[in-house]
């Protein structure tokens, strides 16, 4: 019977581990989710709208900026504000309950979304204070000058942070 189960759970498919930053680890699944997330969504940060950086290193910077985030009350979205972004959010579907199943499809019911957005935001505005946007979000200039300072500045905490990269054996 052990071998049979053993058997079993080895046929499940794994997660790859891609990185882990502090005790948050960011898989292979994590990224096909923010595929799929990223899709509904807009972040009021260039950075995290820019198709250029692989998807896996916005995941691993978003995890080491909400690692230094915590749990600081200034970087604290209020229940309104994600209520507000997940509204959004959901507004891609003609009817709400549609992209809360397709949220369940990735094994996420209501609270666990919300509380992804939750820390997003977290995040979000972590950089939000930290590089200033630029004050024509339209101009170009701004925007390439603010993604350099965005790169220099999570550079030099991807630097300080604990970052592993996986290893495939």
């Amino acid at each position: 019977m052990f071998v049979l189960s053993l058997s079993l759970a080895l046929a499940e498919p794994l997660d790859r581990v891609l990185f882990i930053v502090g005790e948050r680890i960011v898989t292979q699944s994590d990224v096909a989710f923010e595929t799929f997330f990223d899709a509904h969504d807009q972040s009021p940060v260039p950075a995290f709208e820019d198709s250029s950086t692989p998807l896996p290193d916005r995941l691993r910077d978003m995890a080491v900026i909400r690692q230094l985030a915590g749990d600081v009350s200034v970087f604290r979205p209020s229940a309104a504000e994600v209520r507000t972004r997940a509204e959004a959010f959901l507004a891609h579907w003609p009817r709400a309950d549609d992209g809360l199943a397709d949220l369940r499809d990735w094994g996420l019911d209501e609270q666990a979304f919300m509380g992804h957005l939750y820390s997003r935001m977290v995040v979000e505005k972590y950089v939000l204070r930290s590089v200033a946007v630029p004050i024509g979000p339209q101009d170009d200039a701004e925007i390439v000058a603010w993604r350099l300072r965005f790169a220099a500045w999570i550079a030099d905490l991807r630097g300080r942070a604990d970052v592993r990269k996986a290893t495939i054996p």
